[in-house]
């Protein structure tokens, strides 16, 4: 309370002079002056739930700080009209530490006391070792963020490997470069995101190895955001279906790329006709047929859907036994 209580005075002092760009600094735990920076965007209003993007810069301490940090994500964060909360990870850059992930607790904390912080709409992004902390930090507080954007993250799966299975409906937008070790970076981490349900995009840019300075990196990364929060705004209007769920659907691949077939496979006490219904995000019936389904084993489904969020439900005598979300990109 006594750090909040600092802070929210800094602030006061901080916005009467009007600043969108702010440069802070306090006393926590054992370090005299733990920094943090934070950018406003100028379509902020008062009174209305924003949009929070929680920024961890990479372990270069020659070139990255909180400041430095934040100082290249303005024109992301003014595009996307984002609040963008950035701590810093002290004198040896790694804003992975212990006292670096409680202080980061701390300002999201606060800054939600400060500001009109929508919480259904928090984000998390960072780039190497910030990144890698995107994944771990994330996947520990996973009820604090609504999606992830890991960029080169400078990551080793054995790392989150005993908390990946808290990625289970979350949406994560992997960028990282073709020539920055994908195989032990980038492929394992997707792979064990989609092996523990959650929901993923990516993107591997060939020719590209461990940097943030990537050509048109602003409209990638606005590209990735918009991903995650179309993805987590369709969640968040999911059609409400009375399901007495006595039977699972496995689709493949999900997310399915628009305009292309997709597989499923049922499991679970089921038999007999039962009727097959695509639901879009506002629970509009989009497709439906009735057909003797082949349990057990693959369904070839063919349907001409747009991008977007999906719900694939299998009815028989009026009631709905199973349902899966289907994503298409």
């Amino acid at each position: 309370m006594k750090n909040i209580l600092i802070l929210f005075l800094l602030f006061i002092s901080l916005s009467i002079f009007g600043q969108t760009r702010i440069d802070g600094d306090f006393a926590f735990q054992s370090d005299p002056a733990k920094k943090y920076s934070l950018y406003i965007p100028s379509a902020y209003q008062a009174g209305t739930p924003h949009r929070l993007m929680l920024a961890l810069h990479p372990l270069n301490t020659n070139r990255w700080d909180a400041e430095s940090w934040c100082d290249t994500l303005i024109v992301f964060a003014e595009t996307n009209n984002l609040i963008l909360a950035c701590p810093d990870g002290g004198v040896d850059g790694a804003i992975d530490d212990p006292i670096d992930t409680a202080f980061t607790s701390v300002l999201l904390d606060s800054v939600a006391i400060w500001y009109d912080v929508d919480p259904e709409k928090t984000y998390a992004m960072g780039f190497s070792w910030g990144g890698k902390t995107v994944y771990t930090y994330g996947l520990n507080h996973i009820d604090r963020f609504r999606g992830f954007m890991p960029i080169g993250a400078a990551v080793n799966f054995s790392e989150v490997s005993s908390v990946i299975q808290n990625a289970v409906g979350k949406p994560y937008y992997l960028v990282h470069g073709g020539n920055d070790s994908p195989n032990v970076r980038f492929t394992p981490l997707l792979n064990g995101l989609n092996d523990n349900d959650a929901i993923t995009n990516s993107m591997l840019m060939p020719g590209i190895g461990h940097t943030i300075d990537f050509p048109n990196r602003n409209q990638i990364l606005t590209d990735a955001f918009i991903w995650l929060d179309s993805v987590n705004c369709a969640a968040s209007t999911t059609p409400i279906l009375e399901i007495e769920q006595v039977s699972q659907i496995a689709i493949f691949p999900n997310p399915v790329n628009s305009g292309n077939a997709f597989t499923f496979s049922i499991k679970g006490n089921l038999s007999g006709e039962a009727e097959l219904v695509i639901f879009d995000q506002k629970g509009s019936k989009v497709f439906s047929k009735k057909e003797d389904l082949n349990i057990g084993n693959s369904n070839k489904l063919n349907v001409d859907l747009t991008k977007g969020i999906y719900f694939l439900s299998v009815s028989q005598n009026g009631r709905v036994v199973a349902s899966e979300k289907l994503l298409v990109i």
